[in-house]
């Protein structure tokens, strides 16, 4: 569940099926609103969840279609789909290997939905499926997908984000020491802006904290804070105590230290490195991450998300030579701050 919809607070198998499923529903209501602003779909005969996964949005697309089908390459998810199908006959999985998706005819279906797929999906396939999910659909019918453009030399960050190059910082513990009761770690932190930018005075920046257990999964994505005093100029340094409250979970055995400008990023989603701290028998040890490797050090495997991108053009193209109308282009934001993306609705007359 974490590998479809990967909430941070969730990793390490923390998603429950209500929780997950529920995301689909809210999902797909809100696709639905959308339709319906363009006085669409024609019928809901029939409805398509291209890259299914265990089916959280197929299930959530069976209160607006009679019949649901949902196509994903592995077959470990499609059986995992299956078991948690709770529509009968109504839904129906089928792995999908590779292009054309055979036996799903020419204009045959009203609502085709994908989400966060074709971004996984080398170029040389996903154009080819953006012209299959437009040849299946049906007159009058809607096509919903999403898929990034192109990858940005910089990040793109909300309104009211400094440059992107302020976002770099070391964090180092100078001094540690737990209360009485051992509920509460007080911390002194060296924050050094390491930095081409001041951080000018007014700007809501932080440290804060997160609780991971001893692998690093994360357990509490957001927890205390302390201020950070400002302006601080690019090579300055300033001491800022933050007291952290240990959480009733167990698994939570490492104190994760990161500069947080709010409403904005954390600074490690920029690449900027973090501080840890992990719980000992007495007082906690101090390391930083991520650590420096050493040549003598055994390498570990890291799996990597696959992205790519289909210039906006290009999908412009692939939908006029299939013969649907592109109604409208929105913006997408879930693809990460290093990724220009959109969502493209289409119509078959």
């Amino acid at each position: 569940m974490w590998a479809i919809l990967t909430d941070p607070a969730r990793k390490g198998r923390r998603w429950t099926p209500d929780a997950f499923f529920a995301t689909g529903v809210a999902e797909i209501a809100a696709h639905m609103v959308e339709a319906a602003a363009l006085g669409l779909p024609g019928h809901r005969r029939s409805a398509l969840d291209f890259g299914c996964g265990l089916g959280r949005l197929t299930q959530a697309l069976a209160a607006h279609a009679e019949h649901v089908l949902g196509l994903d390459v592995a077959p470990s998810m499609v059986a995992q789909a299956r078991r948690f199908n709770r529509h009968g006959d109504r839904v129906h999985y089928r792995v999908q290997a590779a292009p054309p998706l055979e036996g799903v005819a020419d204009r045959s279906i009203d609502l085709v939905y994908t989400g966060r797929v074709l971004q996984h999906i080398a170029p040389e396939y996903s154009r080819r499926y953006i012209l299959e999910l437009a040849r299946v659909l049906a007159p009058g019918g809607f096509l919903s997908f999403d898929v990034p453009s192109r990858p940005l030399a910089a990040p793109a960050l909300p309104v009211g984000a400094l440059p992107s190059s302020a976002y770099r910082a070391t964090v180092v513990v100078t001094r540690q020491a737990r209360s009485a009761d051992g509920a509460r770690i007080a911390l002194d932190v060296q924050v050094s802006n390491t930095s081409d930018q001041t951080w000018p005075a007014g700007v809501p920046l932080n440290l804060g904290n997160h609780w991971l257990t001893a692998e690093g999964e994360m357990v509490v994505p957001d927890d205390q804070r302390g201020t950070v005093p400002l302006p601080l100029a690019a090579g300055q340094s300033a001491v800022v105590r933050l007291e952290a409250v240990l959480p009733d979970d167990p698994a939570a055995r490492v104190l994760e230290l990161d500069l947080v400008h709010e409403g904005v990023a954390w600074f490690g989603w920029l690449g900027s490195p973090t501080a840890r701290v992990e719980l000992g028998e007495s007082l906690p040890a101090v390391s930083l991450a991520p650590a420096a490797a050493s040549g003598a050090a055994e390498a570990v495997f890291e799996p990597v998300m696959e992205m790519h991108a289909v210039p906006r053009e290009d999908v412009g193209a692939l939908l006029q030579a299939a013969g649907v109308r592109l109604l409208r282009v929105r913006r997408e934001h879930h693809c990460g701050p290093r990724w220009d993306a959109f969502r493209y609705d289409v119509t078959a007359d």
